[in-house]
């Protein structure tokens, strides 16, 4: 497991993020609020996924990769919450 220093390590204070990236980190975060695991696991996940993408420098491979993190935002993550708040519904109401 990586320290939390190893992450902030990289960062430097001035750097500016790409508003577009920004928008996509916050949506992350909303919704990992509800994931089962935790929002300190979608959290560590997420600063692992930004910080690999980012080397990415044109606007085009920055657009790329925010398009794919909005799609797994909208269908992987937003599924996987669905189905925990369906099965908690089933398991009141039904079993």
């Amino acid at each position: 497991m990586k320290k939390k220093s190893d992450f902030t390590s990289s960062f430097h204070p001035h750097t500016t993020i790409h508003p577009l990236v920004r928008d996509l980190y916050k949506r992350v975060l909303l919704v990992g609020r509800d994931y089962p695991a935790g929002i300190e696991v979608v959290r560590r996940k997420a600063k692992e996924q930004f910080f690999a993408n980012g080397s990415l420098s044109t606007e085009t491979e920055i657009k790329k990769a925010v398009a794919r993190g909005r799609w797994y935002v909208r269908n992987e993550i937003v599924g996987v919450i669905q189905l925990r708040k369906y099965r908690q519904l089933k398991s009141r109401y039904y079993d």
